[in-house]
C-alpha cells in the first residue's frame, strides 16, 4: 500500500525541491527551448583526464549539465493528447540540440571560460554516441544520494527504460560523463 502512494509523493515533493535546489545552485536553463540546464562551478575532487588531452584540475571553471525539468513536462503533456504517454520520444536529438546551443554559448558567449562539461546520468550508455567518456563514480553516500534523486526524476516524469533497467535487486547505475571545451566545440558547435 505504501508503494502506490509513493509515485503521487514524488510527484508532488520533487517539483518543489528541484526549484529550491535550481536556486540555490544557479541553475540555468539555456536560452531558447532546451532539454538541458546548466550550473557552472568549480571543479572538485581529482584531476579528471579526458581522452585528446584535456586535464580537469582542481578549480577549473566546468559546467555540470541537468535536464531541464520544466521543458521535460511541457514534452509531456504536450504529447499527451498524441497518444505518447511519458517521457518524450527522441531524446538523443534534443540532447543534440540542446549540445548545440550550449557549444555556441562556450564558443561566444558568457560560458567561454569554461574547460569541459560533465553531468551525472543512468543513460551514460547513450552518451558515447554523443562524445562523451564515460567514468565510473565513487560509492560514496553523496553518489548514492544522487543515483536516489536520478531514479526519482526518472519515475516522475515516467521513464520506461527505469522499469526495464532498475530493481530494487539491480539498483540504477549512475556515471560520471565528460565532455572537454575543445571536443564540445569540435562535435557540436558549427565552426569546422
Amino acid at each position: 500500500m505504501a508503494y502506490l502512494l509513493l509515485g503521487p509523493i514524488i510527484r508532488v515533493v520533487l517539483p518543489v525541491i528541484n526549484k529550491v535546489h535550481r536556486f540555490v545552485a544557479g541553475i540555468k536553463p539555456l536560452p531558447g527551448s532546451s532539454i538541458l540546464c546548466v550550473e557552472v562551478k568549480r571543479h572538485r575532487g581529482d584531476a579528471v583526464k579526458l581522452d585528446g588531452g584535456c586535464v580537469v584540475r582542481p578549480g577549473d571553471p566546468v559546467i555540470k549539465l541537468h535536464l531541464n525539468s520544466d521543458w521535460i513536462a511541457r514534452r509531456w503533456r504536450s504529447s499527451s493528447g498524441t497518444g505518447m504517454k511519458g517521457f518524450p520520444q527522441g531524446l538523443i536529438y534534443y540532447f543534440r540540440e540542446g549540445l548545440r546551443l550550449l557549444a555556441a554559448e562556450v564558443d561566444h558567449g558568457e560560458y567561454s571560460r569554461i574547460v569541459a562539461v560533465y553531468g551525472w546520468t543512468a543513460f551514460h550508455v547513450h552518451a558515447g554516441r554523443l562524445g562523451f567518456q564515460v567514468i565510473d563514480l565513487p560509492d560514496t553516500l553523496r553518489i548514492r544520494m544522487a543515483r536516489l534523486h536520478i531514479a526519482a526524476l526518472m519515475q516522475a516524469h515516467h521513464v520506461p527504460w527505469l522499469r526495464r533497467h532498475a530493481t530494487f535487486r539491480s539498483p540504477l547505475t549512475v556515471k560520471a560523463v565528460w565532455l572537454s571545451r575543445a571536443d564540445l566545440l569540435k562535435i557540436h558547435g558549427s565552426s569546422p
